[in-house]
C-alpha cells in the first residue's frame, strides 16, 4: 500500500516536472494568480524578468516587481477576470521596479474555476510586443512628421494608381480642388474637376503611364473666378518588385508669376516702348513668318514704310513731349484704320511700317493713299493747328523672291521717290 501511494507521488511528481520543463520553454510570460492576486505558478521567462526564483515568487503579488502607480491596467484588467469570471485579451503597459523599464505586453488572462464553477484565481499568459509598439509608435511618428512636412511644404503633392485613382492629396491640393483631402480617394480628375481642365492635367499622367519614367511639364488650371494658374509638374513612377508601375507621386510648383514675366518680358521684346505697337525686331519676324505662309498658299503679300515728313520741326518747334504725342496718335490711327491681320510697326524715330498679307501692290496703293490722307487730317489734341503729312513707299513680296528683306529695301527706296518728289505722297 506505501509503495503504491509513494509510486503515484512520484508519477505526480515526474508529470509536474514535464508540465513545468514544458511550460518553462515557451517563448511566452505563463503565470497564475490567487483570489488576492498573490502569484501561486510562474514559469521561467516570468522569473528571469522579475530576477527571482519561484520560491521569491509565489505568495508575492504586482506591487513586488511592477510600479502599480504606472501599471494600473494589471490590477484592473486581474478584478475584471476574476469578479465577472470571463476571458479577457489586451495589451498592457509595465513598469518594471527593479530597472523602471517600460514594457509591452499583449496579454490573455483566463479565470481558474474549482470543482464547483466557483472562481479561485486565473492564469495568465502574455508576450511581450515592446518592440512592435515601439516600431509602431516610430511609424506613427514618422507618418506625422512626414504628414506635416508635406502638408506645410510649398508643393502640390499627390499620389494616383495606374489607372489614374487619387490614392492621397496633401492639403493644398485639396484647397485648390476645394474639396477635403480624404474625400478623392478613388476618384479621378474628372470627378473633381470640369472635363476641358481635368484634361489638361491628365495630359502628363498619360505620359508617365505610357511610359512607366519620370515625366515633366507644364501644367495650367484655369478659373472662371479668377486668373489662370501655371504649375511645373513631376510626376515619379513607383514601381512593384518586377519593375511594372503601380502609382505614381506627383509634385506641383506654381509657375503663375514665372510664366506672366516671362509673357511680359516676350511682349516687351516684340513692342514698342513709346507706342504700344509692334517694334522693328517683331515687325520683321512676322513679316518672315508670313512670307512662307504666303509662298505656301501662293498668295500675294505688300509692305509699306512710314515716314512722317519734316517731323524734326514738330521736336524742336513744340518739344519732345509734343513729338511722342505725335507718335503714339499716329500709331493709334494707323493701327484702327487697318485690318485686324495687318500688322502695323514702329520702326524707329518717325518711321512706321505696316505687313499686309494677301494684297498685291494695287491694293497696298490703296490703303496707302487712305493711310496719308488719315495723317493729313488727324488732329493732334495738345496742339491745335498742327499739322502732319507722311511719305510712303511701298513693295510687294512675290516680286521679291529673295525674301523680305528686299522688299523692305524697295520699299525704302520708293518712300525715297516719295520725299524726293515733294513728300506728301505715295510711291511704289
Amino acid at each position: 500500500m506505501a509503495d503504491s501511494l509513494e509510486h503515484k507521488i512520484n508519477q505526480i511528481s515526474y508529470e509536474l516536472t514535464i508540465h513545468q520543463t514544458a511550460l518553462d520553454n515557451v517563448s511566452a510570460y505563463i503565470f497564475m494568480k490567487d483570489l488576492d492576486g498573490r502569484y501561486t505558478y510562474a514559469n521561467k521567462m516570468v522569473r528571469e524578468l522579475f530576477n527571482c526564483s519561484l520560491e521569491e515568487i509565489v505568495g508575492q503579488d504586482d506591487s513586488s516587481f511592477f510600479s502599480l502607480d504606472d501599471s494600473d491596467e494589471i490590477t484592473v484588467n486581474d478584478t475584471y477576470v476574476m469578479v465577472n469570471g470571463v476571458s479577457i485579451e489586451k495589451e498592457e503597459r509595465n513598469v518594471i521596479m527593479e530597472t523602471g523599464e517600460v514594457r509591452y505586453y499583449w496579454t490573455t488572462k483566463k479565470p481558474l474555476f474549482d470543482a464547483k464553477g466557483k472562481v479561485i484565481g486565473l492564469n495568465g499568459i502574455s508576450t511581450d510586443i515592446t518592440d512592435q509598439k515601439q516600431m509602431q509608435t516610430n511609424l506613427r511618428d514618422n507618418e506625422r512628421q512626414l504628414k506635416t512636412i508635406i502638408n506645410h511644404v510649398d508643393a502640390y503633392i499627390y499620389m494616383k494608381d495606374r489607372e489614374g485613382k487619387f490614392l492621397f492629396i496633401n492639403d493644398k491640393t485639396a484647397d485648390l480642388f476645394g474639396v477635403h483631402a480624404s474625400e478623392v480617394k478613388g476618384k479621378t480628375t474628372r470627378q473633381l474637376l470640369p472635363p476641358e481642365l481635368a484634361d489638361n492635367f491628365d495630359i502628363l499622367d498619360h505620359k508617365i503611364l505610357a511610359s512607366e519614367e519620370k515625366v515633366e511639364g507644364e501644367e495650367v488650371f484655369s478659373n472662371e473666378l479668377g486668373p489662370d494658374k501655371y504649375y511645373w509638374s513631376t510626376k515619379i513612377p513607383i514601381k512593384d518588385e518586377k519593375g511594372k508601375l503601380v502609382s505614381f507621386v506627383g509634385f506641383s510648383t506654381e509657375i503663375t508669376k514665372i510664366v506672366e514675366q516671362r509673357k511680359e518680358f516676350k511682349e516687351q521684346a516684340a513692342t514698342d516702348e513709346l507706342t504700344g505697337i509692334a517694334n522693328r525686331r517683331h515687325f520683321m519676324a512676322e513679316a518672315y513668318s508670313k512670307q512662307a505662309s504666303a509662298i505656301h498658299k501662293g498668295s500675294s503679300m505688300s509692305v509699306m514704310i512710314i515716314d512722317l515728313d519734316y517731323f524734326k520741326r514738330v521736336n524742336d518747334s513744340f518739344g519732345h513731349h509734343i513729338g511722342d504725342v505725335v507718335l503714339k496718335e499716329i500709331a493709334i490711327e494707323l493701327t484702327q484704320s487697318v485690318r485686324s491681320n495687318d500688322l502695323v510697326a514702329r520702326m524707329g524715330g518717325e518711321e512706321f511700317a505696316v505687313l499686309l498679307p494677301c494684297t498685291n501692290l494695287y491694293q497696298a496703293s490703296l490703303v496707302a493713299e487712305k493711310l496719308r490722307l488719315k495723317i493729313t487730317s488727324l488732329v493732334i489734341p495738345e496742339k491745335t493747328g498742327l499739322s502732319l503729312t507722311a511719305s510712303i513707299g511701298i513693295a510687294s513680296c512675290e516680286l521679291h523672291p529673295e525674301g523680305v528683306g528686299a522688299a523692305m529695301i524697295k520699299a525704302d527706296e520708293a518712300l525715297y521717290c516719295a520725299k524726293h518728289n515733294g513728300r506728301n505722297q505715295v510711291a511704289t
